[in-house]
């Protein structure tokens, strides 16, 4: 019987890692990535596009040394979804009253417990907004660069 086994493609690999945890993040060339540089703090973001040993090419013209690195910044899409839909959900039900009203005839067109409600939510979906971004601080997470090229030659320690 003839197996034939592809060949894998090994690369290299930008981990942030929480020391002594099992939590870990991976990018990977084609990863988005947001983060902030340290001498500076400018916010940097778009796809990573080569990932050497020391550093990490965003965008095809950003090169990042990684003891430049002050953050990485996660986006967390549950608290955004959240949030847009508590907007939407507080701006949707208070025009849905006051065109019930209206439709219906009510004396009073905006009822005290519709701007209550709608408000309430608007303002929640305001007050989550800093929870959209998790950053990785670089002194609680640990930011390395894994090595998983195949093509490199590994020297042979019991070769001589």
């Amino acid at each position: 019987m003839l197996c034939i086994i592809p060949a894998a493609h090994a690369q290299r690999i930008l981990l942030v890692e929480k020391p002594g945890k099992f939590k870990n993040f991976k990018y990977f060339v084609g990863s988005d990535i947001n983060l902030r540089k340290l001498p500076s703090g400018n916010k940097l973001s778009g796809t990573i596009h080569e990932i050497t040993d020391t550093s990490i090419v965003i965008n095809y013209d950003n090169e990042v040394m990684l003891e430049d690195i002050e953050r990485i910044i996660k986006k967390r899409w549950g608290f955004r979804l959240l949030s847009a839909t508590t907007r939407i959900g507080g701006a949707g039900y208070f025009a849905l009253d006051v065109v019930n009203n209206v439709i219906t005839g009510n004396p009073t067109i905006v009822a005290q417990e519709t701007v209550i409600i709608s408000a309430s939510l608007v303002a929640f979906s305001y007050a989550i907004v800093p929870l959209h971004n998790r950053p990785f601080k670089k002194g609680k997470w640990r930011i390395k660069i894994l090595n998983m090229s195949m093509d490199e030659e590994v020297p042979n320690p019991f070769q001589q």
